[in-house]
């Protein structure tokens, strides 16, 4: 069943039982996980159970991927275990991923049984340190659960091996009081280690009484392969985690015990041609709908009795269903993008282009758009929609539903209706147009792989920078999973821009109180910038703008199950900023369904190559943005997209009275964002700099970091947001920091040991940054300004935050993911019967087109 409601009180009634239905299913899935049981050969106690990971059953069950990029490193750890001896190894590189690679392994030698007489039959289990600190409140209490986990290693006089990631959380200094180094200093018990090479050198190899007892593999000479492979690997950047079949189709499979419903799932194989995986499909009565271009990625539909198959045959790492995808709706004096054109300091000053996008690529994927509209011509008349592709289930290109067009206005539209009232931000830009939802604003996921898969394949042939993504479903699974994330993470990495709607889920439309958790996929992607939305009043002023009550929340609440199944939630901050959404005005496609249904949305009668509607929405907010980002890679084309991500935050306003789960770094602001774009080296590709190169050219001056607007100045953010905390400091513009490269996101340099927070300054940062772990409900001040509103500033494991912060403001997190107070953190929404999405997630056609009850444009 998809449903399509455009009106607001049908919505809320469908939301209220949709808020309902996800906790009633929340309490059903957690049942259902208790049932699971660790298939280790060994008898461990409940801690070890819960918060360890047994990668040698993984192996066993096809769930480890071969990896021959660091054969010297995993020999030399399989011949120092065999060994035996006093010295445990330890794996000491600053990706975590290798780290971890490297012991997978081992563990999938084992399972095979390609290793030798001592080494066979052993356990490695992986100690999962963020759930442990995360759950974990005080020190007594990790003290306690590592104490039980080292204790049954030691019982099993062998058998089972302690992979520790973050070693130094646990011995040497700083580390937590535990009894995990005597057992070692006894010999009691065998263990790998992982450490970061200044985390090693500080706290273990600078104590000789702690060295004495470590064997260190420092990997060294790492190969473009074995970088490519460490971008492709399951760690807490990206790749597959956990089980290999998403929870909603476990939940499907739970309730059809006889496993006879069919179902269409996105099937992401390890080889699609594999004759194993063909037979397999062939045998359990699948059929292959479809591919994604030339991936390993298959459209299937097989009843769920072919899914336990399917999970342990080692041929797919991951399998979700099909889901359905849904649409999420002054422009230029309130964003900045006049005083910007017209300012003597604007990002347009004498030297440079028109700042209209000139000759960008944008790609507006969403219901299609309204070609003959006059907001797309050039100043010759020519259409600017240099492509128009097709992947839904509509028979025609055109926009019948309505917002595509509407969108592509904000983004890129030109029309001279009004005085210029109604042009878009970008209104020279090249506009691509992908559809994806059908005439009824419905898409899927194969639909929307196969925009995205056309896009990466043709950008160059279109010059496509930047993506446009006012669409959304439920975010179930964890980012490194969620094959719609994935394929962003390709767009990104082959440097194009993806900007993401947050989702309309903010507030209980019955109640009114905030939802925090509401993020919808793909917005739930690092790589992704996730937009939310503001209010700007209808005043060009900023002084008056408020958060709009309905624009989604984080934390990302997208998760994967550990084979003990015990939930990890991806917890990240989100959106990463907001811009007006609120009663926007843009340009209406003739007798399209939402303003046929809602007339009042039409700002006039006419059908014509002119005509405007007013819509509200995140996904009004995302095109505005996305007109940003391409004026910005019009003056400065060799930003990469960190680097984009990196100066809307830095620019951004900070909203007063909103948190950082509510705004990100804050509210849109082009002038600032267009005044850093100019400022930085045009001279230099940024993929190839070194870190800590100068980014701005000699003898130029940073920018003075405030802006006005309608009157109205105010500071710039001046942070980015990493994946759990924000980054301050001026050297995150004037330095190049690694982490701006495509293949990176910010948060791959902080580094989380004993439960605090630091930047890796020999890898990904420079020198002179400050990392903050609160998030902070901003006064409108720079730096993060405010009070806190988390102590910890973070969310991870099971709904609960790090170390001490329990507290959240006004108001207690409990442990199923309940916030109480003023406001609700949503429970998991499952996927349930044949499709039909509840929970968190629900967002049926545009439940919030009619807005905020506050002035709009006219």
């Amino acid at each position: 069943m998809k449903i399509s409601i455009f009106g607001f009180e049908t919505t809320r009634k469908f939301a209220a039982i949709a808020i309902l239905a996800s906790f009633i299913f929340t309490n059903a899935f957690a049942v259902g996980a208790l049932r699971g049981e660790r298939t280790s050969p060994v008898s461990v106690s409940a801690a070890t159970a819960k918060y360890t990971t047994d990668l040698t059953q993984l192996g066993r069950e096809g769930r480890l991927r071969e990896e021959l990029s660091f054969e010297k490193e995993t020999t030399r750890l399989i011949k120092v275990l065999a060994e035996g001896g006093s010295r445990q190894p330890v794996i000491v590189d600053e990706d975590a991923a290798v780290q971890a690679t490297i012991v997978e392994q081992v563990a999938l030698r084992i399972a095979k049984g390609a290793v030798s007489e001592k080494m066979a039959g052993k356990t490695i289990l992986r100690v999962e340190t963020a759930t442990l600190f995360s759950n974990a409140k005080t020190q007594p209490q990790i003290a306690a659960i590592v104490n039980a986990i080292a204790n049954d290693a030691a019982a099993s006089n062998g058998q089972i091996i302690l992979f520790v990631d973050e070693l130094t959380s646990y011995v040497g200094k700083n580390s937590a009081e535990t009894n995990l180094f005597n057992l070692i200093a006894d010999g009691k018990i065998i263990m790998i280690g992982g450490s970061s090479v200044t985390a090693y050198d500080e706290n273990i190899a600078s104590q000789p009484d702690v060295a004495e007892h470590f064997a260190g593999i420092l990997v060294s000479g790492k190969s473009q392969n074995s970088d490519s492979a460490v971008a492709n690997k399951n760690d807490r950047e990206g790749g597959y985690r956990g089980d290999n079949v998403s929870p909603d189709l476990r939940e499907m499979m739970a309730q059809d015990p006889s496993g006879n419903t069919r179902v269409d799932v996105i099937l992401q194989a390890k080889d699609a041609d594999n004759a194993a995986l063909r037979s397999l499909l062939a045998s359990g009565q699948a059929r292959i709908s479809d591919r994604i271009g030339n991936s390993d990625t298959l459209v299937v539909n097989l009843p769920l009795s072919a899914l336990n198959a399917l999970s342990t045959s080692g041929t797919i790492n991951y399998v979700s269903p099909d889901r359905p995808t849904q649409s999420m709706g002054h422009i230029e004096d309130t964003t900045g993008a006049t005083q910007m054109r017209t300012s003597a300091t604007g990002g347009c000053a004498t030297g440079f282009s028109n700042c209209d996008g000139s000759n960008v690529g944008i790609a507006i994927v969403d219901s299609g758009i309204y070609a003959a509209h006059n907001g797309f011509k050039d100043a010759a008349g020519a259409s600017r929609i240099v492509a128009n592709v097709n992947f839904s289930t509509s028979a025609t290109t055109n926009d019948v539903y309505g917002h595509g067009t509407h969108v592509a206005g904000l983004a890129a539209g030109n029309s001279s209706v009004s005085s210029n009232a109604y042009r878009g931000v970008a209104f020279d830009s090249k506009i691509i147009s992908v559809k994806v939802l059908n005439d009824f604003g419905i898409g899927s996921t194969s639909s929307l792989l196969n925009g995205l898969n056309w896009i990466l394949t043709n950008r160059a042939a279109y010059n496509i920078k930047v993506v446009n993504l006012s669409l959304g479903t439920i975010a179930v699974d964890s980012f490194t999973n969620d094959p719609v994330s994935l394929k962003v993470k390709e767009l990104v990495n082959a440097g194009v821009v993806v900007f993401v709607a947050a989702g309309n889920l903010g507030k209980n439309p019955l109640t009114g109180a905030k939802i925090y958790g509401s993020i919808h996929s793909p917005g739930n992607s690092p790589y992704a910038i996730t937009v939310g939305a503001s209010n700007s009043m209808a005043t060009t002023s900023r002084a008056d703008d408020t958060m709009a009550t309905y624009s989604s929340h984080g934390p990302t609440r997208s998760f994967f199950r550990t084979t003990t199944g015990t939930k990890v939630y991806d917890n990240l901050i989100k959106p990463d900023l907001v811009a007006p959404g609120n009663k926007l005005v843009s340009y209406k496609a003739p007798n399209n369904l939402m303003a046929t249904v809602m007339p009042t949305l039409s700002l006039d009668a006419t059908n014509g190559p002119d005509s405007a509607m007013r819509m509200s929405g995140s996904s009004m907010s995302t095109p505005l943005a996305a007109g940003a980002a391409a004026m910005m890679l019009e003056i400065n084309p060799n930003l990469t997209p960190g680097m984009i991500r990196m100066i809307l935050q830095y620019s951004a306003q900070p909203m007063n009275g909103a948190n950082t789960y509510e705004q990100g770094a804050g509210q849109l602001n082009i002038d600032g964002a267009m005044r850093l774009a100019r400022t930085l080296r045009t001279d230099v590709d940024f993929q190839t700099l070194a870190k800590g190169t100068a980014t701005v050219p000699a003898g130029w001056l940073m920018p003075t970091a405030t802006s006005t607007i309608g009157g109205a100045t105010f500071p710039w953010a001046q942070l980015v947001t990493g994946k759990y905390t924000f980054h301050t400091g001026a050297n995150l513009v004037s330095q190049f920091q690694t982490v701006y490269k495509r293949e990176n996101i910010v948060g791959n340099g902080v580094n989380f040991a004993a439960g605090a927070y630091s930047l890796n300054t020999t890898s990904f940062f420079t020198t002179g940054l400050t990392v903050n772990r609160n998030v902070i409900t901003s006064n409108g001040s720079a730096f993060g300004g405010g009070t806190t509103y988390l102590s910890y500033g973070v969310l991870v494991g099971d709904g609960v935050l790090v170390g001490d912060g329990v507290l959240v403001g006004d108001s207690a997190l409990l442990s199923n993911g309940v916030l109480v107070g003023d406001g609700v953190l949503v429970g998991d929404g499952v996927l349930v019967g044949d499709g039909v999405l509840v929970g968190d997630g629900v967002l049926v056609g545009d439940s919030v087109l009619l807005g905020d009850n506050t002035p709009g444009m006219q």
